[in-house]
């Protein structure tokens, strides 16, 4: 076995280890990024996808400061993800905080609680020719940019990412039955509990604010980025009624009182 494939069988093992314990079903994005630090030498990852009207969402995460970054890249639009998801090639940063201190994300830079800590990232598109489905964030990557062999196996395991994703929303009949060297393929399309409220807020501050989604979306991410606060914190407190936006005329939204 070629040692790209090796890495690929790795993985494979890892997702249907994962997928095989009954106390981590429903299986989602989240395992996808495990397995991806299990098998890859780095310490964190993240995988963002890329929406209509030019919105991102995080589908999972291992790592707190993976999930910080991926949660700054989707609310600004820009990063070294989405630069990835545009470019088709890898974004390669062996000092991320050196970047952004440079100007390189000048949007990126003013979102509080982005982690300026972190040294090396490798983000990858995930696409298929002209299909580009997202990206992947390696965190702490400092083999994968280093070393020729790990890098190939970051890309080969994208790869993989990008078919899983693909064929978990492609029809039984145009993906085999549903099935990659055994695994089966439908549970790890299932959205995580942040980017179902992120949803529901949307639809929610559309209703508030007699708008489009692409406007309530922008108000939900404005008021992320000038607070500080992440936008899946954000959509749980408007889910959770504690907070209502209000039309542009009086633009900041508010916090709905204790009854």
């Amino acid at each position: 076995m070629s040692p790209d494939r090796a890495a690929v069988a790795r993985f494979l093992s890892v997702l249907r280890e994962l997928g095989a314990d009954a106390d981590l079903a429903p299986v989602h994005g989240d395992r996808l990024c495990s397995a991806c630090v299990r098998v890859l030498p780095v310490r964190e990852s993240a995988i963002t996808l890329a929406m209509p009207e030019n919105r991102w969402e995080v589908l999972g995460s291992s790592g707190p400061a993976a999930a910080r970054l991926a949660d700054a890249q989707a609310a600004v639009g820009e990063g070294p993800g989405p630069e990835s998801n545009r470019s088709g090639a890898a974004s390669r940063v062996p000092d991320f905080g050196s970047a952004v201190a440079r100007g390189r994300w000048p949007l990126l830079a003013q979102w509080n609680r982005l982690p300026l800590t972190l040294e090396s990232i490798c983000s990858v598109p995930l696409r298929l020719g002209a299909i580009r489905v997202g990206y992947l964030d390696l965190v702490g990557a400092d083999a994968v940019l280093g070393d020729v062999q790990a890098y190939s196996d970051a890309l080969q395991i994208a790869d993989v990412i990008t078919t899983v994703l693909l064929a978990a929303v492609a029809p039984p009949e145009h993906n085999g039955g549903r099935d990659l060297n055994g695994l089966a393929l439908g549970p790890w399309w299932e959205q995580s509990v942040s980017a179902r409220e992120i949803h529901q807020a949307t639809g929610m501050v559309a209703v508030q604010l007699d708008s489009t989604a692409a406007v309530a979306y922008a108000r939900l991410v404005g008021h992320a980025f000038t607070t500080g606060v992440t936008l899946g914190d954000t959509a749980a407190e408007v889910v959770a009624r504690r907070l209502r936006f209000r039309p542009d005329h009086n633009p900041d939204p508010e916090p709905v009182p204790e009854r």
